[in-house]
């Protein structure tokens, strides 16, 4: 659509509009008399609040200016009879006829009917504009009645919910269009009936007050309050669940006129909240909804089975209340709305992993929350299988090199790093002798683990081993545990038949400086170690840059 289009299709839409405000609000008044007086009372009534009116003035009478008119004033002679005249006014217009006496007393019950008023001459100066006032402020009246009824229907017809307005004997006396809709029916077979044949309702089913209500007419009328009702009602769509709101209508002294109800079709939402419900019973996760108050809404069965908790017993409860009590046995934390705990019971370890998200509404307003878990225990266990395999030492389950780097290069930072290299001595004749099955490698991972509890330690490959330290370790503190493992493993290899012949020898390097790299310290651990060897074996040394592994 062009520009000049779009102009002429607003300017029309607004003479559209003028004209719809001016045949509501404005009032076409007109004198038949030769009294200028008349004319001029009329001319200076001020218009009633949000209304208008025009005068206009003819000195003799024509058929032609009466039609169209809202109020007519004939002051002049006129050959047609009242019947006549008020043929020619439009419908709902005033005539008024102004008369002698005389003319008045001879005038025909017809006539008579056919004037809206009738004022006889002579009359006061003001007679005219208090009358005309009293016409205005009636015409006013029923143009605000008819508008506030325009409101009232159009508000109701435009509400997709039943709405009905009823007297104390149960008839219908206004309803909209949803209310015609859920019937089958249309307004005017509506209003003014009752619900006997509004719902096509059996004699028995009447009778019995069934499907129709009465009873909770009955509590709205006795309390004299608004209530909320669930309900079932028999509509042309079947059997149809609502929620209603009914009040009392009161007139000005209090008196009970009927009520008034709007109903809300709940019947598909209902039907949803039941395959819901079956849905979160049987889902193989635990659920907990929360509502907006923080507390806890519902819960499914095998949020019952994880926690031996009963619906009826943590329905109600604050949530977060409930999340601070589980969070003692919290393992591991991802983010926010998104953790792991670790339960025992019944002599079995669970892990469950928590997910939060909040619920909105159809206009993104957060009205609850949704938590659910899973039980990943299998999964951790397989993750944990996993990573024990590609990160330890299948013989003596100690860290593998590869970890060893990957570890201390995350986990360092800034602080100092000790190295305890050892190496057993003669163990390849042992090992030559008698194979692996004899247990020295598994023994002297066992040790090390009992001498330093908490500490890094790695199996290199073969016979060599690294004990990390991080933090700091004088050189004298490292020493000292490094000879007490030496004379534990010596100990332990000498009440073996087999392994009486090994020893150990260690190499010990340590740096506070972490831009020390981890491979020049490993091989400063291991010039220390192969220096304790050249010394006589079963002994440790600390690396000195005038070591030289030979």
């Amino acid at each position: 659509m062009s520009s000049s289009a779009c102009a002429s299709a607003t300017a029309s839409r607004r003479n559209v509009s003028s004209r719809l405000i001016s045949l509501s609000l404005s009032t076409d008044i007109r004198i038949f008399s030769e009294d200028p007086l008349l004319l001029a009372d009329v001319r200076n009534i001020a218009p009633l609040e949000r209304f208008e009116h025009e005068v206009s003035g003819y000195r003799s009478f024509s058929p032609e200016a009466v039609r169209g008119s809202d109020i007519i004033v004939l002051d002049l002679p006129v050959a047609e009879r009242p019947e006549a005249v008020r043929a020619l006014c439009k419908p709902g217009a005033i005539l008024v006829f102004c008369m002698e006496a005389e003319a008045f007393a001879v005038l025909r019950t017809p006539s008579l009917e056919a004037a809206d008023d009738i004022w006889v001459k002579p009359f006061h100066r003001d007679f005219g504009a208090v009358r005309f006032k009293k016409i205005l402020a009636g015409i006013k009246h029923r143009k605000d009645s008819r508008l506030t009824q325009t409101y009232l229907d159009t508000i109701i017809d435009s509400i997709p919910d039943l709405i009905w307005f009823k007297d104390v004997k149960g008839s219908h006396l206004k309803v909209n269009n949803g209310f015609c809709h859920a019937v089958g029916k249309k307004k005017e077979d509506v209003q003014g009936r009752g619900h006997y044949y509004i719902w096509d309702l059996k004699k028995e089913e009447y009778e019995q007050g069934e499907y129709i209500c009465l009873e909770s007419d009955e509590i709205v009328l006795e309390e004299r309050r608004t209530c909320l009702f669930d309900e079932m009602v028999k509509s042309k769509q079947g059997m149809r669940q609502f929620k209603t709101y009914k009040s009392p209508l009161f007139d000005d002294d209090g008196t009970i006129l009927g009520t008034v109800g709007i109903a809300h079709d709940v019947t598909d939402l209902a039907n949803m909240g039941a395959e819901l419900e079956i849905f979160l019973r049987n889902m193989p996760f635990a659920i907990l909804i929360s509502g907006n108050d923080g507390r806890i809404i519902n819960v499914n069965a095998k949020f019952e089975e994880y926690f031996a908790a009963k619906e009826k017993n943590i329905v109600g409860k604050p949530y977060e209340e409930w999340k601070h009590v589980i969070q003692k046995s919290l393992c591991k934390t991802y983010g926010e709305g998104h953790f792991e705990i670790r339960l025992h019971g019944d002599g079995e370890e669970r892990i469950l992993e928590f997910h939060e998200e909040p619920i909105f509404d159809v206009l993104r307003n957060r009205v609850g929350q949704f938590c659910f878990c899973r039980d990943v225990t299998i999964e951790r266990t397989f993750e944990h299988q996993i990573w024990i395999s590609a990160n330890t030492d299948a013989l003596t389950g100690l860290y593998n090199r590869r970890f060893f780097y990957e570890y201390m290069n995350e986990n360092r930072k800034e602080n100092q790093l000790s190295l305890l290299y050892v190496d057993l001595d003669d163990f390849k004749k042992v090992n030559d002798a008698h194979g692996h099955h004899i247990g020295a490698l598994e023994l002297v991972a066992r040790l090390m683990r009992e001498a330093f509890p908490g500490d890094f330690i790695v199996r290199l490959g073969g016979d060599e081993f690294l004990i990390c330290l991080v933090g700091e370790r004088s050189l004298a503190f490292l020493e000292e545990k490094a000879n007490r493992l030496l004379q534990s493993l010596l100990e332990a290899f000498q009440v073996s038949d087999y392994l009486r012949v090994m020893s150990a020898s260690i190499g010990i390097a340590s740096s506070a400086d972490p831009g020390t790299k981890l491979d020049d310290l490993v091989r400063q651990s291991d010039i220390a170690m192969y220096a304790a060897k050249q010394s006589g074996k079963s002994r440790c040394c600390v690396y000195s840059p005038g070591l030289i592994k030979k």
